[in-house]
């Protein structure tokens, strides 16, 4: 089995979210995504395990602290992230770049 419908939703969401802002705030030129899923989901078995996605950008960067007004995505990011239980974790500095990290826990559920 795989995680449940609405974490994939999220942790989906949480991604998208984190290229779309390097695509067009960060002018970053290069963007790294790293998926784990520990461990691996086997199809009709129960699954507890960790999902990690982390976006990662060599961009402008920016202080995480201040949120600039009528930019609602580092909110959504962690909306998201909390509705499922997830722990999201966003590192960022002007002249650093930008690295997201989204990780969520499942639990075991019966087959």
């Amino acid at each position: 089995m795989r995680p449940a419908a609405a974490a994939r939703i999220a942790l989906y969401r949480v991604t998208q979210e984190a290229l779309h802002n390097a695509a067009k705030h960060a002018r970053a030129r290069h963007v790294t995504v790293a998926v784990a899923v520990v461990p691996p989901c086997d199809a009709g078995v129960a699954w507890a395990g960790c999902v990690t996605i982390s976006v990662v950008d060599d961009g402008r960067g920016f202080a995480p602290a201040i949120s600039p007004a009528g930019h609602f995505g580092l909110a959504m990011m962690r909306e998201r992230a909390a509705e499922i239980g997830a722990s999201l974790q966003i590192a960022s500095a002007p002249g650093d770049g930008t690295a997201v990290s989204v990780r969520w826990q499942g639990a075991q559920r019966p087959a």
